[in-house]
């Protein structure tokens, strides 16, 4: 009977250590979800988008008053309708090589409603 009861409370034990570690285990979780939960919700709700936004290269190091701005330049300009009322925009952007200034024209030109130039050129 002693070799029962202590294979008993040997099983017992660990049956109480396996739900004690499930239930920190479900609390841990609980906690990070809505948190996680709360951080995609910001990041996908939250009141930062701007419809007049068009990114800039000032102050950059594409910026082409850098002095060590690259060789290539890049001018997109167009416009974009925003509410009811359209604005025009244009971009320049100094870069090392053609294939990041067409990468800057094409990046700006998702931005715009209707493109009027792009090009590259060497200065």
């Amino acid at each position: 009977m002693s070799a029962s009861s202590a294979s008993f409370r040997k099983t017992g034990s660990m049956a109480g250590r396996a739900a004690a570690l499930a239930l920190a285990a479900t609390l841990a979780l609980s906690q990070a979800v809505p948190a996680q939960a709360g951080f995609i919700g910001d990041l996908l709700f939250a009141p930062t988008y701007d419809e007049d936004y068009v990114p800039s290269t000032y102050g950059s190091r594409a910026d082409c008053r850098n002095p060590s701005a690259g060789p290539w330049r890049g001018i997109v300009g167009g416009r974009k309708s925003v509410d009811l009322r359209t604005i025009q925009f244009s971009r320049e952007g100094c870069f090392q090589s053609e294939a990041e200034c067409r990468a800057f024209l094409n990046h700006i030109s998702g931005y715009l409603t209707l493109v009027f130039t792009a090009q590259c050129s060497r200065r």
